[in-house]
């Protein structure tokens, strides 16, 4: 007892300080937000570190009963740079908000915790404009260093030199990524049906992961998130406050790129995404991957368009 006392004292002492409500910046490609501190197995050691290995923490999930593991501890990721708000304290962790991924769990964004090692604390999104990935993957260069950033990975931009655009770093330094893997986006973006089916169809065949938000696993309603979010747009996190915006749409009149959701009217538990010609595309569940398949009439709640 006395030993496990002195690590947690020796941890929180390590960690840097953390005032409630000070932002912070995510430091590492992909971060996982856990239901409670602690909570990461041995296996997952790769996602503690900083840098994360999110594709080593993929790899190690290599059954479904790894995965499904996941789906009551995990709450949702974050991905390199995104802003989050610091709610709560305890050692090594910290409790954030993830200010966009919008979810009625609180008003400040999705909540979780996380090692504070994996924040840069009193950083803010830059206004302005910003380079989105938009290749399934892209590696982040500067300073002598390279981090591998998912899809949909947002970064304020600084400006555009020769094939290079030049971003500003969760660190606030500069650094750079491939011109041809970015989208530059200068205000809120509003994809088309078509253009939504065409990016989702990419991930086909992209292992599910509860609470994924990347191109290492994605969960049903983080796929739809992150190709939202690639064209600069932002929609609620998970699937039932998904239901609760856009407009509603009759199964009669659907069009590719409109959300399907599935459940009941009181609560959602899956959206899928609409490709034309009775078929959709959708994130299942921790047995599967990314998959195009026939529209399913069991459960259906109905269907939205934003």
């Amino acid at each position: 007892m006395r030993r496990a006392l002195l690590v947690a004292a020796l941890a929180a002492l390590a960690a840097p300080g953390v005032a409630h409500g000070q932002t912070a910046l995510v430091d590492v490609s992909v971060a996982t937000l856990w239901k409670a501190p602690g909570l990461a197995r041995s296996m997952d050691a790769p996602s503690l570190g900083n840098p994360a290995d999110p594709r080593g923490w993929s790899r190690n999930l290599a059954t479904t009963a790894d995965r499904l593991w996941l789906d009551s501890h995990v709450q949702t990721q974050a991905l390199y740079g995104q802003e989050v708000v610091i709610l709560e304290r305890r050692g090594a962790w910290a409790r954030v908000a993830v200010v966009d991924e919008p979810d009625p769990q609180d008003p400040r964004g999705y909540p979780g915790w996380l090692p504070v090692r994996q924040l840069v604390l009193g950083g803010a999104v830059a206004p302005g404009p910003a380079a989105i990935v938009t290749a399934t993957s892209s590696v982040l260069r500067g300073a002598g260093s390279k981090l591998e950033v998912s899809f949909a990975t947002r970064l304020p931009l600084v400006r555009v030199a020769g094939q290079r655009a030049v971003v500003l770093t969760a660190r606030g330094t500069e650094a750079s990524l491939p011109l041809h893997a970015v989208r530059i986006v200068r205000a809120a973006g509003h994809p088309t049906g078509a253009q939504v089916v065409e990016t989702t169809r990419r991930f086909l065949g992209i292992r599910y992961i509860w609470g994924g938000l990347s191109v290492f696993g994605y969960d049903c309603s983080g796929l739809v998130w992150a190709v939202y979010r690639s064209f600069g747009a932002t929609i609620p996190r998970d699937a039932d406050p998904q239901f609760r915006g856009g407009t509603a749409v009759a199964r009669t009149q659907l069009r590719p790129g409109d959300l399907l959701f599935y459940g009941t009217q009181r609560y959602v538990h899956h959206v899928a995404i609409y490709a034309g010609g009775g078929q959709m595309l959708e994130s299942p569940g921790s047995a599967y991957r990314v998959r195009l398949v026939p529209v399913r009439r069991r459960e259906f709640a109905g269907a939205r368009r934003y």
